[in-house]
């Protein structure tokens, strides 16, 4: 589909934001952020995907829905990312110590692999247990 076709289609359904994972050799390559208004968008930063591990892979009981938040970075480096995801996804960002609350939910989490990649995880607290996906960004580019 051609960007106008994005758009029309999203103002046909009633969406105001667009999130677009391009795939490379069969596999997710690219995530764009858009807003939809007359005319495609973009929102900085364009994330640029090194690995998927898919909610499947992960051997844990689907008990889904639950409610998501994304919980404050431990890491300044990750803080405006998360702040781009909480816009844009319209996630509440509460802070680690909530966590631990007896009500269950599900926590977005940016972290770094060992290698120094940015890995964002999702878990179901409060037994702290992941759930998947697991996404590894390679690089993030925000001037667009």
């Amino acid at each position: 589909m051609s960007s106008y076709d994005i758009c029309e289609k999203a103002i046909d359904v009633g969406a105001d934001k667009i999130l677009i994972i391009d795939r490379w050799k069969g596999r997710p390559g690219r995530m764009r952020f858009f807003e939809a208004r007359k005319k495609l968008s973009q929102i900085p930063p364009q994330l640029y995907i090194r690995g998927v591990k898919l909610r499947r892979d992960f051997k844990t009981k689907r008990r889904f829905p639950y409610e998501v938040y994304i919980e404050a970075p431990r890491n300044i480096k990750f803080q405006k990312l998360s702040e781009v995801f909480s816009r844009f996804f319209e996630l509440p960002i509460i802070e680690s110590n909530m966590t631990d609350k007896p009500q269950r939910f599900i926590v977005m989490r940016f972290s770094s692999d060992p290698n120094g990649t940015t890995r964002i995880s999702f878990y179901l607290m409060p037994k702290n247990v992941e759930v998947g996906p697991r996404i590894r960004i390679s690089h993030a580019v925000w001037e667009i």
